[in-house]
């Protein structure tokens, strides 16, 4: 690091440079490029799906940038999330985008847009820029005099270029591992979903239990509340559609009705009850959870079917199982109805589904092991949900920006 030197940002670079006046020249259908803030992937440093947009619709209102800048969110949470990228593929070599970007030219043959965007997305650059943010909260920036005022340790051209290269080499090999473990995760959560189809399997073929189906050993099958939910506590929480995760209800992110006591009555679940999703995305539609609460009053949402089964017959977590196993995805995948948007199963569809019927003693056999397999599914996501990856940027950042790569 003997040569590397400590210079502020301004001595390097152009913080927001001014539009040059040729600008006011060019004709209306010129064609430049739009960068809304979504198009800017900041771990990559690239922009995506930038918009060609003729220079009329932009030339006023939006930020200039050049070919070769860095363009760098200033607001909330934008900042903090690393929102940054290198203007690169512009259409005429020029870029307008979001209000909210601040921009740097770097000097050319003392800086690169490289080592800036590697600075700007140093971990600790942004939390210090957090300190600097002005204005009220929700929509807090950071201004442009934290940029200006911002040093920057800065080595010869020909040296930031090799650490660039690792740089950018270490970067990819991250990105590699985000795309296993994210991988990884949806395998994880698959897990117990395969398991209890293994168990269906060898049941049905090697034991063979006899086939039903849902509509046999159901009591009722009850559509939801098409009332209007709202966000504010009071009434009457209701499940909809996105409660059903992975096989199970998640009791967060809740809505609330206010019923009178007749549809309080209609719609009220009980601990054992089936919630079926009928309208929904291809990969969601027909997915299934069990209620399992016991205290207070909960309903559910008109998107949602209520199903009672007949508990001499067949557990409610069994059904569960075997609805969200890949039988239960084959069937539904072969009945359900295709709209725009939206993929629709009613109760009557739902009825026909094929149901194993082994002994309550051998499902609540394969109940029990099942459980351990959630709890080992759970694990596994828990520890890939871990932020060690992100970390791993940050730490190979802080070394390049040391002199230690």
């Amino acid at each position: 690091m003997s040569r590397w030197k400590t210079v502020r940002l301004t001595e390097v670079a152009c913080v927001n440079p001014r539009r040059p006046k040729e600008l006011a020249d060019l004709p209306d259908e010129y064609p430049v490029t739009f960068v809304p803030m979504p198009a800017v992937n900041q771990f990559m440093g690239t922009i995506e799906h930038g918009e060609t947009k003729p220079f009329k619709e932009v030339k006023k209102g939006f930020t200039y940038f050049a070919e070769g800048d860095v363009i760098f969110a200033k607001i909330t949470p934008c900042m903090q999330n690393g929102k940054s990228a290198i203007a690169k593929g512009l259409a005429n070599k020029l870029g307008f985008g979001s209000t909210e970007f601040h921009v740097i030219r770097p000097n050319d043959g003392v800086i690169t847009a490289e080592w800036i965007w590697y600075f700007v997305r140093q971990e600790s650059f942004r939390k210090e820029g957090a300190y600097h943010f002005r204005g009220a909260v929700g929509q807090q920036r950071v201004p442009s005099e934290y940029l200006e005022n911002a040093n920057v340790l800065l080595p010869p051209i020909t040296e930031q270029r090799r650490i660039v290269a690792k740089l950018a080499e270490c970067m990819e090999r991250i990105g590699e591992a985000q795309q296993l473990r994210k991988q990884a995760k949806l395998e994880a959560r698959g897990l117990e979903h395969a398991a209890f189809h293994d168990a269906i399997a060898e049941g049905i073929n090697e034991c063979g239990w006899p086939l039903g189906t849902l509509g046999d050993v159901a009591t009722s099958f009850r559509y939801g509340s098409s009332a209007k939910a709202h966000a504010e506590e009071v009434g009457t929480p209701v499940l909809r559609m996105g409660n059903i995760t992975n096989g199970y209800l998640d009791y967060n992110d809740l809505k609330f009705l206010e019923l009178d006591e007749r549809d309080l009555r209609k719609y009220c679940l009980k601990s054992g009850d089936i919630l079926i999703n009928r309208t929904n995305s291809l990969e969601l539609v027909g997915k299934a959870a069990m209620f399992d609460k016991s205290d207070g009053n909960w309903v559910y949402a008109s998107y949602l079917v209520c199903v009672d089964v007949d508990r001499s017959r067949v557990m409610p977590e069994f059904v569960v199982g075997v609805l969200n196993s890949r039988m239960g995805r084959d069937f539904v995948l072969a009945t359900a109805r295709r709209a725009i948007g939206m993929v629709n199963i009613n109760a009557k569809e739902m009825a026909r589904f094929p149901m194993p019927l082994p002994p309550l003693k051998e499902q609540a056999a394969i109940v029990e092991r099942l459980r351990s397999v959630r709890t080992t599914a759970e694990s596994l996501r828990d520890e890939l949900a871990s932020p060690g990856i992100e970390q791993l940027r940050s730490a190979v950042l802080r070394k390049a920006f040391s002199g230690e790569l």
